[in-house]
């Protein structure tokens, strides 16, 4: 029997062999859950990491003239933004030869490069660089060469928006009546306002990827939800008349040493307004203005003497040349006295004369002869005492009220525009609807929207109704040529020759506190009357000089006239009137 030993088992080798193929099982294992199991999911955090999202801002609508002329317009800006977090990392390199080597990193080198681009101080700066935000805004609205030139440093940590800038390149053309926007670039007043929604556009989603070292990732902008820009808002009015008309307002404000003005013209035959004039108007900013025009309500004065006379000629009290007794002063069977604006001796005026000549107490005597509440149906046929609807914030309704309230003395006032009140938008409605055959066209200043996708879509139509009968209009229009066409009447001086011009001027009181301290002239006009095209409205509100409306509104309404006829190219007159006479 031999004396050798039995070996023992290779166990170790064995064992070893066994722990690598568990490792290189796990390894896989491990390689599969990571790439393939949550390799989307990493990927994405990964990428969170090294990514910025930004809004991406749309672009505002245009509000442009009825010609496609922008009064109010957007132009492409930046708004630049610091992550606090990533800015320590940041590095300035600057080329030296053929080498990029390193200046600078950190809050304190990027703020020295950026505060000469941005026109900031450098530790104001700096100082917005630190703290744990990750999107802390520097400046809004850098123009386009800032920004190309703050991106190509590449800085980790700055980002950027792409945002517009509201402009208006007109200035202060229209100003009241665009309207403006607010520092969150809301509209605020105007037609920025009552467009907000449709100018504003819906916002889109913008991502930044960078690498490690802070530099953008070249392809690794991008547009993950597009923004859809706002739509193009057209108006109807004519910006070249709108401009001059606002110069030929300031000038009569100032020579006439009135508190403001305002003038107005319409298309007759659309209600569409081509011009919506204040004075004193300024560029748009972020503080609304007042368009007098439409939200302050005055008394018409003598302008309300056409809705007494058409009244009574609509229910067959009178006749264009009724002949009316005309005294300077007249007293009512209940004891109230009126006079007329000027001494004169008893004579006797048709109805033709006594609108054309502007007599109270005539007129008082007209309206007599119509109840109160018949009176009152066609102020409210007119649209007094309530508003057009105009696509403009703020509109006053004016001050109106029912017969059932009028005192004794309020009954014989508003028969000459006195003891009610309205705005010239108003008013030239009211004149525009004599002028259309007693058809009522509600005023308009939006004649459509392009959608951002070029789509034009018109406004819809606003239905008009009748106010007057067809032959009342007509005849009441013919008596109001005889206004500047008669020697005695109140505007022959302000008639516009070569053009039959029917107009009516009126002067009404201002009272503050129960004291009268000044008046309020206006003029209104239809040119021309053989072809009604336009009407015009003009008021200067407690003029110094000139308090009566025959001596200040009657010359700032021939020159807005004579401008509007130039500008629309309406043609003159080629027939002689045929006027009611005005005397028995």
């Amino acid at each position: 029997m031999s004396g050798g030993r039995l070996s023992a088992p290779r166990t170790g080798p064995r064992l070893v062999w066994w722990l690598m193929l568990a490792c290189l099982v796990a390894i896989g294992v491990q390689l599969i859950n990571v790439q393939i199991i949550h390799g989307p999911e990493l990927a994405a955090q990964g990428r969170e990491l090294r990514t910025a999202q930004s809004t991406l801002q749309p672009r505002r609508g245009d509000i442009v003239d009825a010609f496609g002329a922008p009064l109010a317009t957007s132009v492409q800006t930046y708004h630049i933004a610091v992550n606090q977090q990533k800015i320590p990392l940041a590095r300035v390199l600057e080329k030296q030869g053929d080498a990029v080597v390193e200046v600078g990193r950190g809050p304190a080198a990027v703020a020295q490069v950026l505060a000469p681009l941005l026109e900031m101080d450098e530790a104001e700066l700096g100082g917005l660089f630190i703290g744990d935000s990750t999107y802390q805004y520097l400046k809004k609205d850098v123009s386009v060469e800032v920004w190309r030139e703050i991106r190509s440093y590449q800085f980790y940590g700055i980002e950027w928006e792409p945002s517009y800038q509201r402009v208006y390149p007109n200035g202060s053309v229209a100003g009241a009546i665009i309207g403006s926007i607010d520092g969150q670039g809301k509209g605020n007043g105007g037609l920025e306002l009552t467009q907000d929604s449709v100018l504003t556009g819906e916002p889109g989603e913008l991502a930044l990827e960078y690498a490690p070292g802070g530099q953008t990732i070249p392809g690794g902008k991008k547009v993950s939800k597009p923004a859809t820009n706002g739509d193009t808002v057209h108006t109807t009015l004519r910006l070249d008349l709108q401009h001059s008309i606002e110069e030929i307002l300031n000038q009569a404000v100032s020579h006439y040493s009135a508190d403001w003005g305002a003038a107005v013209v319409e298309e007759i035959s659309t209600g569409k307004l081509l011009v919506l004039a204040d004075s004193g108007v300024h560029e748009p900013s972020s503080n609304p203005q007042t368009a007098r025009s439409v939200q302050y309500a005055v008394e018409p004065g003598s302008v309300g003497k056409l809705v007494t006379i058409a009244s009574a000629l609509e229910h067959g009290a009178v006749t264009p040349e009724t002949v009316i007794p005309t005294p300077y002063q007249y007293v009512t069977a209940d004891g109230q006295t009126f006079v007329d604006s000027h001494h004169h001796p008893d004579y006797s005026r048709t109805v033709t004369g006594v609108l054309a000549e502007s007599s109270n107490t005539g007129t008082v005597q007209i309206g007599q002869k119509v109840g109160d509440s018949d009176r009152y149906d066609l102020y409210r046929r007119f649209g007094f005492g309530q508003v057009t609807g105009i696509d403009l914030p703020g509109e006053s309704p004016g001050i109106l009220v029912s017969p059932d309230q009028w005192d004794g003395r309020q009954r014989y006032t508003t028969m000459f525009g006195q003891g009610y009140a309205i705005t010239q938008l108003q008013q030239i409605a009211m004149v525009s609807s004599i002028a259309n055959g007693g058809v009522y066209q509600p005023p308009v200043i939006i004649d459509g929207w392009t959608r951002a996708d070029g789509t034009y879509v018109p406004a819809p139509v606003r239905e008009p109704h009748q106010t007057l009968d067809a032959d009342t209009a007509k005849q009441t229009l013919t008596m109001m040529e005889s206004t500047t066409a008669w020697e005695q009447g109140t505007g022959r001086y302000f008639a516009i020759q070569g053009y039959r011009t029917a107009a009516k001027t009126g002067t009404a009181e201002v009272f503050e506190n129960g004291a009268k301290v000044g008046t309020a002239t206006t003029v209104v006009g239809i040119i021309p009357a053989d072809n009604p095209t336009i009407a015009v409205s003009v008021l200067l509100y407690r003029p110094r000089i000139g308090v009566l409306a025959s001596e200040s509104a009657g010359p700032l309404f021939h020159d807005v006239a004579t401008e509007a006829i130039r500008n629309i190219g309406i043609p003159a007159s080629q027939d002689e009137p045929e006027l009611y006479s005005t005397e028995p």
